[in-house]
């Protein structure tokens, strides 16, 4: 049996050397790219580290660079009037999205080596040290997801990968709701996350995690659905297992399943990604109950 002690650990966020070095990434890669853009970007840090969700072998950082001359449009909601009133005044950027990414690239490569950085379908890897953890570097343009005509009702990231697909997120949202959903569970919002990370872990290193891996991003979204009341076991435990078995619940409905939204709340988990099914879902909720129940 999983230990109670060994339970509170993974509950925990990583040590304080892990954070500094995380700390070092971003500042080195922020520096030489302000250096080089100027005012012309701004920077969104994300993922598992900003969103305080990270664990020991987790600690890699993603920060987004967006070029502020140019936006990505969602335009889906307006009126077919007001599409056209869109489309008829906008106009294509001078300075493209592979542009852009391409100019990053040569930056980091001058700033770190050319061994030492990756251009990747999505981002661009920056490999790290004994200063630093890894960072994936994500070029973007701001993205606009727009409720009428010239009317804003999000704001979030686009990017354009490598194999033509544009990808739109929203960071910022993501860890607000994430922070309001810890304050509202007495901190166990986040630990839960990072014990089902730990679990994730321990099934794979003993070749025991079925269906494949469960990407942090995914298994944070799931412990987010979660209703706050299943946070206030006396024990950490007691938080996982009724988050498992409520996230494997869910699962048996497909209709209570498409309910299930991401962090942000701007985009439902289950569609526009064939990786994330009901299926693993239920699955990986299962293992982890086993993989901590009482015995």
């Amino acid at each position: 049996m999983i230990s109670e002690d060994q339970i509170n650990r993974w509950a925990n966020p990583p040590s304080d050397t892990e954070s500094e070095k995380c700390t070092s990434a971003i500042s080195q890669i922020t520096d030489a790219l302000r250096d080089h853009f100027g005012s012309k970007i701004s920077f969104i840090r994300q993922g598992s580290h900003h969103n305080r969700t990270n664990i020991r072998l987790d600690s890699d950082v993603d920060i987004a660079v967006i070029h502020d001359d140019s936006y990505y449009p969602d335009i889906t909601s307006l009126t077919e009037a007001d599409k056209q009133l869109h489309n008829r005044y906008r106009s294509d950027a001078k300075y493209t999205y592979s542009q852009f990414k391409t100019d990053v690239y040569g930056v980091l490569q001058k700033k770190f080596g050319t061994f030492n950085v990756e251009r990747k379908n999505k981002c661009i890897r920056v490999k790290g040290s004994v200063s630093r953890v890894n960072a994936d570097v994500v070029p973007a343009f701001e993205h606009r997801r727009f409720s009428a005509y010239n009317v804003v009702s999000a704001t979030g990231i686009g990017l354009l990968t490598d194999k033509r697909e544009r990808i739109n997120s929203f960071p910022e949202q993501h860890y607000e709701n994430g922070v309001k959903k810890n304050d509202r569970t007495g901190r166990a919002y986040k630990s839960v996350v990072r014990i089902f990370k730990n679990v994730r872990n321990d099934l794979k290193d003993n070749g025991l995690l079925r269906g494949g891996d469960m990407p942090s991003f995914f298994i944070e979204c799931l412990v987010w659905n979660a209703p706050d009341g299943y946070f206030n076991g006396k024990t950490y435990r007691e938080d996982a297992l009724a988050v498992a078995d409520k996230i494997w619940e869910d699962m048996q409905s497909t209709a209570v399943a498409n309910e299930y939204a991401e962090v942000c709340d701007l985009h439902w988990l289950f569609k526009g990604s064939p990786h994330r099914t009901h299926e693993r879902a239920k699955d990986f909720a299962l293992q982890v109950w086993s993989h901590i129940k009482e015995t």
